[in-house]
């Protein structure tokens, strides 16, 4: 199953896509891709 984790890191937040896959007992969520900020910088002029 695949989903979209949003984490903020230094007060900007940005998206994940993550899948879940099971191993043995437990269950992996390792990265798929990175996604991008949620918002985009623009420079100011």
């Amino acid at each position: 199953m695949s989903y979209v984790e949003i984490k903020t890191i230094k007060g900007r937040k940005y998206k994940y896509l993550r899948e879940s896959i099971r191993v043995g007992e437990s269950v992996t969520h390792p990265m798929v891709r990175y996604m991008g900020p949620i918002e985009p910088i623009y420079a100011k002029s």
